[in-house]
């Protein structure tokens, strides 16, 4: 069964972005372009995460989001990673009032990010406290699980940066 990562963002280029991010990965991309839509998603997709863009536009934000869903009985164990960009730094005191899990910079760095969207899925499937609000967006490390050799790290891929104004 695949795992859903559902990103909201009203940008069509980072909907673009986070689409290809998640192809050939053992993730499948939903994307939604509004709070609501974003809130009806994740009721009926169920996803492993919600990537949640700081600033939503019509005047809704990603921190808004992530409160609803934390506040929902059928969404609070899905984690949130606010997604910040260079006009809005993260607001920790905002991530801790709405249950942010983590958090990532736009644009994103496609290792960086494969790796905290299983970082984060990891943590919430084994009942680990989550990373933390205001976590950084420092690239996790991978630990070892498995027979001896092998490791939970994300195939190799092509690092990719965008940048988006």
């Amino acid at each position: 069964m695949s795992k859903i990562v559902l990103c909201v963002d009203d940008s069509a280029t980072m909907q673009q972005v986070a689409d290809i991010t998640f192809r050939g990965t053992e993730f499948t991309y939903v994307g939604a372009r509004s709070y609501e839509e974003g809130l009806e998603k994740a009721k009926g997709q169920k996803p492993v995460v919600v990537l949640a863009d700081a600033t939503l536009g019509a005047g809704k934000t990603g921190y808004e989001l992530c409160q609803a869903l934390k506040s929902d009985g059928a969404t609070q164990g899905i984690p949130v990673v606010i997604l910040v960009g260079n006009s809005a730094p993260y607001d920790n005191a905002k991530g801790v009032a709405s249950g942010v899990d983590a958090n990532l910079p736009k644009p994103w760095d496609t290792q960086t990010m494969l790796e905290k969207v299983g970082e984060v899925v990891t943590k919430a499937a084994s009942g680990v406290a989550k990373i933390g609000a205001g976590a950084g967006a420092s690239a996790p490390t991978a630990t070892p699980s498995g027979p001896a050799g092998s490791s939970n790290r994300l195939p190799d891929r092509t690092p990719c940066t965008v940048v988006c104004s």
